[in-house]
């Protein structure tokens, strides 16, 4: 869009404006008024919302621009004008009267007059009043001959003296025209970047505030009024609002000052705005110290999202026994406390299923969930990883320091498997982190506090551990707050079937309706197996006896076929390759398995999704056994 200037004068100047103004025609709009001085401003009043520059003789600038909120700027005569009109006027007489402005006291009247042989005497004026008067006194003085603007020109004639135009040439009004769009430019900058300024500070998640070099506010965002409870605080001082020097020690020794804690629930921090030479100012951020905790708590949970999720709820956990009905009951009442949870039972019974499932339910599922096995790591490492690290706590340590998941599971759960494995001086540190909730890295002082959920499991007796003193019987009550214990797969054959079926649903679902018709003697055939390593002996036993079912089999076969699939009967050999070490004996189960397979399936495809391996490895194993294809 571009700019729509006003030009005033009278018609000899709006003559030459229009000219100019053709000039201009691709960078500028004009509108014309042809009054001058106090006339004028009823006129600009008018045309006030639609021109975005006045452009006015000195007088009538000086006049119309104090009631106008557009900027006016004036055309000046020029040197050739002034030459121009008093080689016009000395035509008439050598003795001319030439009436200017204020602002024209610039021209070097008396060396004009030595130059051109004339006599000058000036006249400065401003309103109607002064360029009749000087019209009059010329008249009563004997001048017949004066310089001036419009206004003088006709004020003059009127009385009968003659009158002279002062402003004839177009330079004046062309440099008029740049200066003004020069002026708009500028001004619609400054007015855009002060929109951006303004959409920056109201649009600021913090509350922002300007203050001046004394500490008073200058500027201020929505926020930091609500933070402050006030809706007028510009003029106010910053230390009276906060009842503290912090502001003014920031202003004196042009130092930042961050995270101070002010009015108790507001972390503030105090930044001088200062050049070279001085001072000139405070920007001072607020916060509020709970959105602080809500903002590092998602960006925890979106830098160090590893996967800490849950993977199970309780419809993964299958079973039909009235034993696992309970654990799931009590599971579930569990959840919705906050107290420690101790999960026992033996390996395989599906302790981390039911702490997944326990963190689902509760009122941390919107957290993390991470889990750890305690006996995976050494003593050392398991404290870093638990805790975190400062840089440099030890050789080695990364450079920039490391989170431990007890502080990226805030506000969720941390799941630790095998608890029994901690060593005592851990037992402590975790003992202190139940009571206190709070941790300190190793290598660092300062106190992180933290709200997690501890849930604990063992597959062992942890009683026994606590009588032989190998672990914390103050560390175990805190623990067992609430004690879950999962019954062995043995003591619940209830759970055998559904559970075998789910397993060869997952791994040949298409067998599965055949596998339900027998599942009378698969269950006998499975209850009397011990199965020590519960149900996850029970989903290996699946998976073989999937590799090895054909749908034509009776079912007398298919019991046959499970029992050779239970853990003890698996390995058979021929005579005279009885193994003498663990890795022929893997050998020859591995070479037997790929003949079963291959004798079953012709198609290579089928036998490398069976046996999960690709067809590269598949042709090696072939060609190393001998295999015919």
């Amino acid at each position: 869009m571009k700019p729509r200037l006003c030009i005033v004068g009278g018609k000899l100047i709006i003559n030459i404006a229009e000219k100019v103004a053709s000039e201009f025609s691709n960078s500028a709009e004009f509108l014309f008024i042809p009054h001058l001085l106090e006339d004028a401003l009823p006129y600009l009043r008018r045309v006030e919302g639609d021109a975005d520059i006045v452009i006015a003789g000195p007088s009538t600038m000086r006049i119309c621009s104090k009631s106008l909120a557009i900027p006016v700027i004036s055309y000046r005569p020029t040197f050739p004008d002034v030459i121009r009109a008093i080689q016009e006027a000395r035509n008439f007489d050598n003795r001319i009267v030439i009436c200017l402005s204020p602002d024209d006291r610039d021209f070097d009247l008396p060396l004009l007059s030595q130059i051109m042989d004339v006599s000058l005497f000036p006249s400065y004026c401003e309103t109607f009043e002064d360029y009749e008067n000087a019209c009059r006194i010329s008249k009563e003085k004997d001048y017949s001959v004066i310089i001036g603007g419009s206004f003088t020109v006709s004020a003059a004639e009127k009385i009968g003296v003659k009158g002279v135009s002062l402003y004839k040439g177009m330079d004046m009004l062309r440099t008029a025209v740049k200066k003004a769009l020069e002026i708009y430019y500028i001004h619609h900058e400054g007015l855009r970047r002060i929109s951006q300024l303004t959409a920056v500070v109201n649009n600021f998640t913090e509350g922002l505030i300007l203050t001046d070099e004394k500490g008073r506010i200058i500027l201020d965002n929505p926020p930091a009024q609500r933070y402050l409870r006030c809706n007028e605080l510009q003029g106010k001082r910053l230390y009276d609002l906060f009842s503290t020097q912090l502001p003014l020690g920031a202003l004196k020794k042009g130092e930042k000052i961050l995270n101070v804690v002010e009015k108790g629930n507001l972390v503030v921090n105090y930044v001088p705005v200062s050049s070279e030479a001085e001072i000139h100012g405070l920007v001072c951020t607020i916060k509020k110290v709970d959105e602080i905790q809500d903002a590092e708590f998602i960006v925890r949970r979106k830098l160090h999202d590893r996967g800490f999720m849950i993977k199970y709820t309780l419809d993964d956990i299958v079973g039909q026994s009235q034993a696992i009905h309970q654990c799931k009951e009590r599971a579930t009442l569990f959840a919705s406390g906050k107290a420690p949870i101790l999960i026992t039972g033996e390996s395989g019974t599906g302790k981390e299923l039911f702490a997944h499932s326990i963190h689902a339910l509760s009122d941390q599922r919107g957290g993390p969930f991470i889990a750890i096995n305690c006996a995976t790591l050494p003593s050392e490492l398991l404290e870093s990883e638990l805790f975190g690290y400062e840089k440099g706590a030890f050789t080695g340590a990364h450079t920039a320091g490391k989170k431990g998941l007890i502080e990226l599971a805030h506000r969720g759960t941390l799941f630790l498997d095998e608890i029994t494995s901690l060593s005592y001086p851990l037992q402590a540190k975790l003992l202190r982190l139940l009571s206190e909730h709070e941790i300190l890295k190793l290598g660092s002082d300062r106190i992180i506090p933290v709200d997690i959920r501890i849930i604990a499991a063992t597959n062992i007796d942890i009683e026994s551990c606590v009588e032989a003193h190998k672990f914390r019987d103050d560390l175990y009550y805190r623990l067992s707050a609430f004690r879950l214990h999962i019954p062995p797969l043995r003591e619940r054959v209830d759970d055998l079937i559904p559970l075998f079926q789910h397993f060869i649903h997952s791994i040949r679902d298409n067998v599965v309706g055949q596998v339900a018709r027998q599942k009378k003697i698969i269950q006998s055939v499975l209850a009397r197996e011990p199965l020590k390593g519960n149900v996850r002996e029970l989903e290996n036993i699946a998976k073989r006896f999937c590799l090895l079912y054909s749908p034509e089999k009776n079912g007398k076969e298919i019991g046959t076929l499970l029992e050779s699939c239970l853990e003890k009967k698996m390995i058979s050999y021929e005579p005279d390759e009885t193994p003498t070490d663990l890795k022929r004996a893997l050998e020859l189960t591995e070479k037997k398995i790929i003949q079963d397979v291959v004798k079953k399936y012709k198609n290579k495809n089928d036998v490398s999704r069976i046996l999960d391996v690709n067809r590269s490895t598949l042709w090696r194993k072939l060609k190393r056994y001998g295999i015919s294809e």
